[in-house]
């Protein structure tokens, strides 16, 4: 019998066979017959394991089936089932048996280390005293397949693998058996020979034994002769079934009845161990913490120790006669002390939780652990019960428990409990045919509320939607929050999208009734992406994702506002988290370009300066439109990088003109609210000038209006600073926005930019005309200087400048040019530095 650490290391062979998969079937078994192995391992290059190829797989590569001199890669099945070389034998020979395994990759670390076979198992288990009494006729399996003796090799072979057989038996002519083995068909594919007859190309007579032969008879014929199969006679000489090594591993049910018996006389020491101490307990327990109570064989109680008085609040002399019912708290139903009796009946001991009630009425809980004493005959003579009173660990850990699964600000379900009950509730659902909807909600510029008014003021927030999202819930329905700002609903038993719906804009709605946090009045709304079951996803992690996914299509579509999830939506999300991916990469791989659109003068048509544009060329995609990357660097941080990057090149960019004689004038460069918070941009700033050698007056910095428009966070302050240090500011996109004139009297900004909605429909539309012809007044009333974007019409050009707008920009003029070509633009222009015009 092989020792309990015995493993498989031990017996696997460890010459592996190994092959490219380029290899031809016919070569690699060629190799396995020189090797003499049953098996060969086809190996990548770099050493990684593609596949096994084996005897029985050799089947397949002869006539009928596959072309011998295809690569022995493109034949491979399922990859060889991997073991660790520390596994012990005897539970390899359990994976052997319940997966039907002939091979095993044993390996350590990962790395291949041998190969275990169904030989090396049958050949190294040891149990001689277990096979000499097993007999080969209890051994179940089918009855032996007899080809007849005009048998054809291919239809033996073919035989072979239709009913997935290692072997199988055959009539000779001179009468008694031959045997076709996986082997014999090994060897046929290797040689490239094709027996005519089974009698010319395979082993025979059959060796064989009788059935009432032992399995050790059986497994020294095996090893006697080297074969893998015997035959099994009946007393009549008829041949009755063919014996395997795989028969033989599944005739091997012994259990180790060494080591058991060890441990069951351990086992029986150590009980009799704890009896003797228990009978000497009256001498030890009185200084133990644990409360201990003696009693009867009935149940009375015989004596107590000072813990037990200390934990209960019942002295020795009032617990002596009663039964430990005194201390019942009728938290446990009669259903429990009745399981509590028969398993102490049955088994002599019993332990677990209790719930009971001090003498003073107060509950706690404790760990109890009862056991029978007994005498030598096996009679009962008492019961000792050991507790210790547990009630501040069971509250420590209930407590742990609750904040482990939920928000610790809002005591909502967290994101590990909401899942659970999404998967009971999925599970439900489809076991009862219901609907399921699931509604995932993320606040509209919460992070605006955390800037401005503080964090205090966002948690504050945060609890009062968490209840008002409760408040909106049905007994069954759940609500958790599973970060930051981010709360999903579970609606179950729901009977239709309308039903669905009318829940939803019923939670937007409470939403919005909240308003005002530490004392400041606000405006709070929601976006809700919604996932149904079973129509969204069948799985928990499904529905989650596809909720995810319409919430952020509902805030593409405005915020405040839900969305149901649709197929077209995954497409999408996948689009634009490789198009993120890619955006990672573009800084790193130099894929990023600036051009530059002139602005002009509007009465004679000279360049005055330009607006450098970020372009962004992907190596797959070609040019990728601004409007399409500049949103996903904005909600990934990346806009902070590029906007350094932008500020960089341009300033080298108009470093090199001037050193060519080239005069661009002021060139804008557009900055992001995130480059002007976070980081000190002023400081980046002058960094950048003074390392191009370039005064203040060279930038022209645009702001969008609703950038500018920011009182939280600082911006006022970094603006002035931006003025003292000599920029020039401007507001892009001036009028779509929610503008204050007074507050932007205040701005240190030196000019506007009339947005291109404003200016394309001048020709045709008396109200943009109006409004153009208004914030044109509104610049020159407070000294800003003014410049129109999109000018693409000769007429839009004589408005404009009838109006006293002096400078624009656009098709009509320029469009964006690629850097050489806005630098020969200037050459051909006559843009000389000794030329350059006066700044606005």
């Amino acid at each position: 019998m092989p020792y309990p650490t015995q493993t498989i290391a031990g017996i696997a062979s460890c010459d592996l066979l190994c092959c490219p998969p380029s290899l031809s079937l016919r070569e690699a078994a060629s190799r396995m017959m020189a090797a003499g192995c049953s098996s060969i391992l086809v190996q990548n290059d770099d050493g990684s394991i593609c596949g096994i190829w084996t005897e029985a797989d050799a089947l397949w590569a002869l006539p009928g089936a596959l072309d011998p001199l295809q690569p022995v890669g493109a034949a491979l099945g399922a990859p060889p089932a991997s073991l660790p070389h520390d596994m012990p034998l005897a539970e390899a020979v359990e994976i052997f048996r319940r997966r039907q395994l002939r091979h095993a990759l044993v390996s350590r670390n990962g790395q291949p280390l041998g190969m275990l076979t169904l030989t090396d198992i049958v050949r190294n288990q040891g149990v001689e005293s277990f096979l000499i009494v097993k007999r080969v006729s209890s051994l179940p399996g089918p009855q032996a397949v007899i080809l007849p003796v005009a048998a054809s090799p291919v239809e033996a072979l073919q035989l072979m693998r239709e009913q997935g057989l290692t072997a199988l038996v055959f009539a000779l002519p001179q009468g008694g058996y031959g045997i076709l083995t996986q082997r014999d068909a090994l060897r046929w594919l290797a040689d490239d020979s094709m027996p005519a007859t089974l009698d010319a190309g395979c082993r025979q007579p059959l060796i064989g034994v009788p059935a009432q032969a032992s399995l050790l008879q059986a497994r020294q014929l095996i090893q006697q002769h080297n074969i893998r199969h015997l035959g099994v006679f009946g007393d009549d000489g008829r041949l009755l079934r063919l014996l395997g090594f795989d028969d033989i591993v599944r005739g091997i049910e012994h259990e180790y009845q060494h080591e058991l018996g060890q441990a069951l006389r351990q086992r029986d020491e150590a009980l009799q161990q704890s009896r003797h101490s228990l009978l000497l307990a009256d001498k030890v327990f009185e200084s133990t913490m644990e409360g201990i109570v003696i009693t009867d064989r009935n149940g009375l109680i015989q004596s107590v120790n000072p813990a037990f008085s200390r934990i209960t609040g019942y002295s020795r002399e009032e617990a002596l006669g009663q039964t430990p019912a005194m201390l019942k708290s009728g938290k446990q139903p009669p259903e429990f002390y009745q399981q509590l009796w028969r398993g102490l009946l049955r088994d002599g001991r019993w332990q677990g939780e209790v719930v009971n009630r001090r003498k003073g009425g107060l509950l706690y809980t404790e760990h109890l652990s009862i056991t029978a004493i007994r005498d030598a005959d096996g009679e009962c003579l008492h019961y000792v019960a050991v507790f210790s009173d547990i009630t501040q660990r069971k509250q420590a850990e209930e407590r742990l428990h609750f904040l482990a699964n939920h928000d610790a600000l809002t005591s909502l379900p967290n994101r590990t409990l909401f899942l659970e009950k999404l998967q009971g509730a999925v599970e439900r659902a489809a076991a009862k045919g219901h609907g399921l909807a699931l509604l995932f909600i993320d606040l509209d510029r919460f992070k605006l509320v955390n800037d401005t008014l503080g964090h205090y003021a966002g948690d504050q927030l945060l609890v009062r939607i968490a209840g008002q999202l409760q408040a909106q819930l049905q007994p069954a329905e759940t609500v958790a929050r599973l970060s930051g700002d981010e709360f999903t609903v579970l609606l179950e038993g729901v009977d239709g999208v309308a039903q669905v719906a009318g829940r939803a804009q019923a939670i937007l709605d409470a939403i919005t009734e909240l308003s005002g946090a530490a004392g400041q009045q606000m405006f709070v709304s929601a976006s809700m992406g919604i996932s149904l079951f079973p129509d969204d996803g069948r799985e928990a992690d499904t529905l989650l994702v596809h909720a995810d996914t319409a919430m952020y299509r509902a805030k593409e579509s405005g915020k405040n506002g839900f969305q149901f999830y649709t197929a077209d939506m995954n497409a999408r999300a996948l689009e634009r988290l490789k198009l993120e991916y890619s955006l990672h990469r573009a800084l790193a791989q130099q894929e990023l370009e600036l051009w530059y659109q002139p602005k002009v003068a509007l009465d004679s048509r000279r360049i005055v300066g330009a607006e450098a544009l970020l372009r962004w060329r992907h190596p797959e995609l070609g040019l990728v439109a601004p409007d399409r990357f500049i949103p996903i660097a904005e909600e990934s941080a990346l806009i902070v990088q590029m906007g350094a990057w932008v500020l960089e090149t341009a300033c080298a960019d108009i470093r090199r003109w001037r050193d060519a004689g080239l005069a661009p004038g002021r060139v804008a460069v557009n900055v992001s609210g995130r480059q002007l918070k976070y980081g000190d941009f002023v400081r980046q700033l002058e960094r950048v000038l003074a390392e191009h050698g370039l005064d203040s007056a060279a930038l022209e910095l645009e702001i969008t209006e609703s950038v500018a428009m920011e009182e939280g966070g600082g911006m006022v302050e970094t603006l002035r600073r931006l003025q003292q240090l000599g920029i020039y500011l401007s507001i892009d996109d001036f009028g779509t926005g929610y503008s204050s004139l007074s507050y932007l009297k205040r701005l240190p900004v030196r000019g506007l930019k009339i947005d291109r909605s404003f200016i394309a429909d001048l020709h045709c539309d008396s109200d943009d005309a109006a409004i153009t012809r208004a914030i044109v007044s509104i610049a020159r009333s407070l000294g800003l200087d003014i410049v129109a974007e999109g000018v693409e019409r000769e007429s839009q050009r004589r408005f404009l400048l009838e109006q006293g707008c002096d400078c624009a920009q656009g098709y009509l003029f320029h469009k964006p040019l690629p850097k050489a070509e806005f630098e020969a633009l200037l050459a051909a222009q006559g843009c000389r530095e000794a030329e350059a015009l006066p700044a606005q």
